[in-house]
């Protein structure tokens, strides 16, 4: 596995993502346990009433991805994360690409939990400032977490590309030079 140090550092620093958010979450984890079924119930509804989402699971095997999405919620009130982590949540990316998960289709369910996320926000909390503590918390890790599998995406796509160049015999430079010119190709086709 890559070391994802680096892409951490970037995206963290870019997201304002802070290491307290997790002693937010930790105290937290009381009233966000008790949101984690409606939260599973909303995420796998939408992806089996959609049929390219759909698609992607296999016969039968509903009550165990719910059951994963539970703990993966209820994890992240668990409290301070280390490094094995924001790996972990490579992992989890690898997963998903083996299996053919877009990630239009996780991007998009990552923010459908966080809109779910800011309204049990609103209805839990009469002290809107901690509410949007809990909030901003919840939504800089799941976001650090969405950039993570994003760029996952990403560099196995560039690691394919340039092994099976280099097993061609062709130099890497090559794709550059051919998404130069698709992307050339694309923006001159808007004029």
């Amino acid at each position: 596995m890559r070391d994802i140090r680096e892409n951490f550092e970037i995206i963290s620093t870019l997201m304002d993502y802070r290491e307290e958010d997790w002693s937010i979450l930790q105290e937290e984890a009381e009233k966000i346990s008790h949101w984690s079924p409606e939260l599973v119930k909303v995420f796998y509804d939408t992806l089996y009433g959609y049929d390219k989402t759909r698609a992607v699971f296999h016969e039968g095997e509903r009550p165990k991805v719910e059951k994963t999405l539970s703990e993966w919620l209820l994890s992240l009130a668990a409290g301070t994360k280390e490094m094995d982590f924001w790996e972990h949540q490579w992992v989890i990316a690898l997963l998903h690409i083996k299996r053919e998960v877009r990630n239009i289709y996780v991007l998009g369910m990552m923010n459908r939990l966080q809109q779910i996320l800011l309204e049990k926000c609103m209805e839990t909390y009469d002290d809107r400032q901690r509410g949007m503590q809990v909030y901003l918390a919840l939504l800089r890790i799941s976001g650090v977490i969405s950039a993570l599998i994003a760029e996952c995406y990403t560099q196995l796509q560039e690691d394919i590309t340039e092994e099976g160049l280099s097993m061609a015999g062709l130099n890497p430079g090559l794709i550059r030079r051919i998404r130069e010119n698709q992307i050339n190709k694309m923006l001159a086709s808007l004029n």
